[in-house]
């Protein structure tokens, strides 16, 4: 293959990026959008930057680097959208963006007058939507980047009544101490690629100190709760799906998303990932009496969960596949004839705590985890931990046990707890109470941590439970 002439360090910085939780399989599509955003210098220091954030003064010593050129060039690079950065407690941290969500988003969520737009356009949507290891690397496991949120419109009085703060997107943007939009990458990059989509193009939604990093760096605006609100409100009226942050606490972004350009709903509808986004609690149920068979429903379904069923001679009806909805309400927004509501589903939904806790879900599932514990190319040590760990995590007993919800919840609490006192050591947070007087900073900076759309690790915030009683049984998301 073309690849494996490639440079020595986008070779290391394609090694790097696949251990994260998306992943990022090597393709030679990947390998030309590296060379396109990456200077060699910049591939040769994000191939070296550690799984977790760090601070300037690490880095050098990891990197071998004086503090002052590489902190110029993670500046760079920051610019770029390819590291994240954030200060905690005094100290700035640095991390490598992921591929999704990161670097990949950040080439479109504004216009690069300097970079080969059509051409970007055409390798991302080849690499992450035709090149199938990508996508079930991405997708592939139980906890996934995003959840559907419902149309709040779309439920009867009795219900909205109980639905909970994290699960209303107008809660969680008037909750938001900051919030920014900017350019849809995915429908931003169809318009490049030759496929414009009609639907609104400034939606992508940032919060909190993610908002504040896309402003700070020149991907978003910085907009208002009433404009964020109007923005949702006109999203829903366009048939669109909020899809939020798979976290309960500190959710960093809303997307607004469409079935013909999101990534997260082509892996549904194109690649057959059925769960690739979080439903959710809510199902589209279909009245046979008031349902004309128009097909509304069908066309505005952003997962293809609809069809109609034939119920007479020359009648048909809406059939909701209850395995494949979204639970999003939009089949509810397009009806004209009220023959679609939205009823619970029987079983509550999972959602992580917070971004942590989902990282570190998602890496036990995907099976690397081990890079994040042990993570010191220079140590023998955690070297030889990094192989131990990955092979004994590799054996069918341990994929077995780490399969029951318990062990893993136990398990994931553990990594959680160890990874929050680690930055708060490197922030120079030492004792109890500058860490309880801290711990609102750092659950805002983690934020920051987690990237502008939530990839990355929540440090700091206090160690969640396994599953809340709210939650009900913990069940297989689909």
């Amino acid at each position: 293959m073309g690849h494996l002439a490639i440079q020595k360090p986008y070779l290391a910085l394609q090694e790097r990026l696949d251990k994260n939780t998306a992943g990022a399989p090597a393709a030679d599509e990947l390998f030309e959008i590296l060379r396109i955003r990456f200077t060699e210098e910049e591939a040769a220091i994000g191939a070296r930057m550690p799984m977790t954030p760090a601070p300037l003064e690490q880095l050098g010593k990891r990197l071998g680097e004086a503090p002052e050129r590489l902190g110029a060039a993670l500046e760079r690079m920051a610019e770029k959208g390819l590291v994240l950065d954030f200060e905690l407690n005094g100290t700035r941290f640095y991390m490598l963006a992921p591929t999704v969500i990161g670097f990949f988003e950040f080439t479109f969520m504004r216009l690069h007058k300097d970079l080969p737009n059509e051409k970007l356009a055409d390798l991302l949507s080849a690499y992450m939507f035709e090149n199938q290891a990508f996508v079930k690397s991405a997708f592939g496991t139980t906890t996934q980047l995003g959840r559907a949120l419902v149309h709040e419109k779309t439920l009867g009085d009795d219900i909205r009544s109980e639905i909970l703060p994290y699960e209303q997107a107008s809660e969680i943007l008037k909750s938001a101490a900051l919030l920014a939009v900017g350019l849809c990458y995915c429908r931003h990059k169809a318009m490049h690629h030759g496929t414009p989509c009609k639907k609104p193009m400034e939606v992508c939604t940032t919060l909190n100190e993610s908002a504040d990093w896309v402003i700070r760096r020149g991907f978003g605006r910085k907009v208002s709760a009433e404009e964020a609100l109007d923005i949702a409100a006109m999203t829903r009226d366009h048939c669109m799906v909020h899809i939020a942050d798979n976290v309960k606490n500190n959710v960093s972004y809303i997307c607004h998303c469409c079935g013909c350009c999101c990534g997260q709903l082509r892996a549904i509808s194109s690649s057959g990932i059925q769960h690739a986004v979080h439903t959710s609690n809510f199902l589209a149920s279909a009245s046979g009496d008031k349902c004309k068979g128009c097909a509304r429903c069908v066309k505005a379904c952003p997962v293809m969960a609809i069809d109609l069923k034939p119920t007479g001679f020359g009648k048909t009806t809406a059939r909701i596949d209850e395995e494949l909805c979204l639970g999003c309400g939009a089949c509810n927004i397009a009806c004209k004839n009220k023959a679609l509501s939205m009823k619970p589903r029987e079983k509550r939904v999972f959602t992580p705590e917070d971004n942590l806790d989902r990282l570190v879900r998602a890496a036990v599932e995907r099976g690397t985890i081990h890079h994040m514990l042990f993570d010191d190319p220079d140590s023998v040590t955690s070297r030889g931990m990094n192989l131990a760990l990955g092979a004994l995590l590799s054996l069918p007993p341990a994929k077995q046990l780490l399969a029951i919800d318990q062990v893993k919840s136990t398990f994931v609490k553990t990594i959680v707890n160890a990874a929050r006192k680690q930055m708060e050591a490197a922030a120079g947070i030492t004792d109890h109470r500058a860490s309880v007087g801290a711990e609102g900073r750092s659950r805002r900076a983690s934020s920051a941590a987690a990237g502008p759309r939530g990839k990355a690790a929540e440090m700091t915030r206090q160690a969640s439970s396994d599953t809340r009683a709210e939650d009900g049984p913990l069940r297989s998301v689909r």
